[in-house]
């Protein structure tokens, strides 16, 4: 008998995150994971014990809980489903309590690991009793905010001003219970207040089409976050064009204009106009800045920064995979030597520029180990080679 349409649903969106999760969490991040962890919760313990009680402990853990406590909407549902589904609507209440379910508890390792960091937090300088009010008031906002982020769906309201409502509610409802706890009714009253006008706005039926859209934004989303460690089959690749980046795609001389110059090209092309990759790495270099600034210890942050140059090089050899096996060698066909050496000098000069980037980093937060950074650039060339290899090793053995 054919599973329930809701059973294979979820059992189908399960078995594509334990699929992902087992690139995602490989051995090497596990390390990097319980090492990097480790060091922020020691160094966490260690200046909260030297610290007196102030008001910017009470501002971050506010804030931290306001960002984490919006739980996402997921109703799995396809872009066929607008054909077929909308006269069973009222059928489908079972249908949508089991995603009510499901979404309600995909999101709640974030906002426990945030309770966890803000509790610490609050340990300078507040009773055990606040702190208990601290997290049921947590627990009640995350409820509200994930009811009304579902409902949110299918009305006219815009999702972007909808979740800034809900952070700066968040921020306001817990930050006034550390200043007075009477100010608990504060937080009800805006939680509620925006509920209920969520309520007022809904349309009487379901919006089909932009429900079916949020599902595939909040999809698209999930692949993005996983594309930052591993290639993604099921995303739909998309590029577009950044203005600020012209200056750095200038047309190349008649002389270039050929096999041996013009893949480089088109590799660079390709690279600063895809819609994920830069703005990938980006948020990269910047979340491993905020750990080594963080830890402030050279030898913790010459790891992280050659494991950050190991997981950028990993989205860099997505580039050939995802390229030379479409257009380009059918408009231009070439020997598969030219479009690898074209892919292997571009790939060295932007990890090249990034090793840079990170050796000036270390070297302003540890001038004195300033000789370390020459690391760097050695492993992010040693990384790229090898990886360019092995891509071109299983080239090799699928080409015959």
């Amino acid at each position: 008998m054919k599973a329930p349409i809701h059973k294979s649903r979820i059992e189908d969106d399960i078995r594509i995150r334990a699929y992902y999760s087992k690139y995602i969490f490989n051995s090497h991040f596990l390390i990097f994971l319980t090492i990097a962890g480790g060091v922020f919760l020691y160094s966490l313990l260690g200046m909260l014990s030297a610290m007196e009680p102030n008001i910017y402990l009470d501002i971050i853990a506010a804030l931290l809980m306001s960002i984490v406590l919006l739980p996402k909407y997921r109703s799995l549902l396809k872009e066929a489903d607008v054909l077929f589904l909308p006269p069973y609507e009222k059928y489908m209440k079972t249908y949508f309590s089991y995603m009510n379910r499901y979404s309600f508890w995909l999101s709640a390792y974030l906002p426990i690991t945030g309770l966890i960091i803000s509790l610490l937090l609050l340990r300078v300088g507040h009773p055990g009793w606040v702190m208990v009010l601290f997290v049921g008031m947590s627990v009640l906002l995350y409820i509200f905010a994930f009811l009304i982020r579902r409902d949110a769906v299918n009305t006219p309201m815009d999702r972007n001003s909808v979740i800034l409502m809900l952070i700066l509610i968040h921020f306001i409802s817990l930050f006034s219970i550390l200043v007075n706890p009477l100010f608990i009714l504060l937080g009800l009253l805006l939680i509620g207040g925006l509920y209920f006008l969520v309520q007022k706005k809904q349309h009487k039926n379901l919006d089909w089409p932009k429900i079916i859209d949020h599902e595939a934004s909040m999809k698209q989303k999930y692949y993005q976050y996983v594309s930052m460690f591993t290639n993604v089959r099921l995303s739909s690749k998309q590029y577009k064009r950044r203005k600020y980046f012209d200056a750095l795609l200038k047309q190349p001389p008649p002389g270039r204009f050929n096999k041996n110059h013009m893949y480089e090209y088109l590799f660079r092309r390709t690279f600063l106009r895809d819609d994920d990759l830069p703005m990938i790495i980006l948020r990269l270099l910047m979340i491993f800045s905020i750990v080594i600034i963080w830890v402030d210890a050279p030898v913790l942050s010459v790891i992280v920064l050659l494991f950050a140059l190991y997981v950028i090089v990993l989205q860099m050899s997505q580039l050939y995979t995802a390229q030379a096996y479409l257009l380009w060698p059918k408009v231009w066909p070439v020997e598969r030597e030219y479009i690898q050496e074209s892919y292997i000098r571009f790939s060295h000069k932007v990890i090249l520029m990034i090793a840079l980037l990170l050796a000036v980093i270390f070297i302003f937060l540890h001038p004195v180990y300033f000789y370390i950074a020459a690391v760097f650039p050695l492993w992010g060339f040693a990384l790229n080679s090898y990886f360019s290899k092995n891509v071109y090793k299983k080239e090799r053995l699928l080409s015959d």
